[in-house]
This record gives C-alpha cells, sequence and structure tokens, in this order.
C-alpha cells in the first residue's frame, strides 16, 4: 500500500489499552517484527495523557521508519506531529477534517457499510479500515460483521486502497489478500500474543505467501 508516497507493508497494528503489555512495548514488539503501521488508539484516556503517549510511539516509529497513525482525536495528531490521523463515521464532516490536518498527512477513514462509500468527499481519505470483518472483543460497538462475502463487496466497490479490520487472525491474511485488501489491520491476534513480535512475524509472513 503506497501513502504520500510511501510503501507501506501489510500489517497495520492498532494499540490495545486492554491488554496486559503496555502501549509501548506492543509497539516495540510490532516494530521488531517489521510492522510499518501503527495506529494509537485509547478511548479513555484523558487528551493529555493521549499526547504524552502518542509523542512517546512517535519516537519509536520514527526510529525504525515507520508511521503513526492517531485514532479520533485531531488535536493530538497535530500537537505531536503524527503522520496520520483515522477516524470513524460520527467523527465529523471529512472535509473539513480534512482542511484542519492538511494536506500531508494521512487521513483513514472507517467503513462498515457499502452505502458509507457513497459519502466520502473527494480529495479528502487516503485509504479505508473496513470492518469488522467478524465480531472483536476489542471494539464493544463495532458494527455487525461483514463476513469474507460483505468484505469483498466493499473493497471491489472503493476506489481507495482498503486495510481490512475486525477479528482477523492468523490465517486470514491471505484469502483477504486475495479479494484485494491492500493490507490487514490487527489488535489482539498481537496485543493478546504471549509472543507478539512472533504473531506480528506470522502475519507478515502469511501475507507474502504468492
Amino acid at each position: 500500500m503506497r501513502l504520500h508516497g510511501k510503501r507501506l507493508g501489510p500489517v497495520y497494528f492498532v494499540t490495545d489499552a486492554g491488554a496486559s503489555a503496555s502501549v509501548p512495548d506492543q509497539v516495540r514488539a510490532a516494530l521488531a517484527a517489521g510492522v510499518e503501521m501503527i495506529q494509537l488508539r485509547d478511548k479513555h484516556s484523558t487528551d493529555a495523557e493521549f499526547t504524552d503517549l502518542a509523542d512517546a510511539l512517535l519516537h519509536l516509529t520514527r526510529a525504525a521508519g515507520a508511521v503513526l497513525i492517531v485514532n479520533d482525536r485531531v488535536e493530538a495528531a497535530l500537537n505531536v506531529g503524527a503522520d496520520g490521523l483515522h477516524v470513524g463515521q460520527g467523527d465529523g464532516d471529512l472535509a473539513a477534517i480534512r482542511r484542519r490536518i492538511g494536506a500531508e498527512i494521512i487521513l483513514g477513514l472507517s467503513i462498515e457499510t457499502l452505502a458509507q462509500i457513497d459519502f466520502i468527499t473527494a480529495n479528502s481519505v487516503d485509504y479505508l479500515g473496513v470492518g469488522p470483518l467478524r465480531a472483536t472483543a476489542t471494539k464493544l460497538d463495532a458494527a455487525r460483521p461483514l463476513g469474507m462475502a460483505g468484505m469483498a463487496e466493499i473493497i471491489s466497490a472503493a476506489s481507495l486502497p482498503c486495510v481490512a479490520i475486525g477479528g482477523i487472525k492468523a490465517g486470514d491474511a491471505r484469502p483477504l489478500r486475495q479479494i484485494g485488501a491492500a493490507g490487514i489491520a490487527v489488535v489482539s491476534a498481537i496485543s493478546r500474543s504471549a509472543d507478539m513480535e512472533g504473531a506480528a512475524r506470522v502475519l507478515i509472513e502469511e501475507w507474502g505467501v504468492a
């Protein structure tokens, strides 16, 4: 997947505030495995706590040549100089968000239904996070699972790179690649593994199998 001129690997790790491992340790493990996209997601921390954590993670991702995407919090993304922002369907007007963050910051949007594609503002979004593939315990307000067929329908209709998300685990990478996904976003498949680095490596290797 190429975003803003940078080619990024297929595995996109989303941090897990509820895991036993700390968020920085999760990120270190993912980066050590070769993950090139990290998203900081934490719905419950204060803005100050979130910003401090984003700043710390940015040092890790920059050192590894990876990108840091901030979930939802526009001002935190701008304050720390994050590489990108990811928003959901209820997070505001896409054109206004793009104007606020500028042209250089990566902007991702969550898509849960085929109809939502029609409301994407032209020249605003860089990639779509499509899901959930199946039910997931790490996002309690997730939409109804799409399954592989529903995922394929949205991916085929979208003109933007699509990253599949939601309950993805080892064994899913190859079939998702075959239906046109540009990558896979995972949370617990890495964060709640006894060997986080090893779990991330498996996903990267599975994607690379022809």
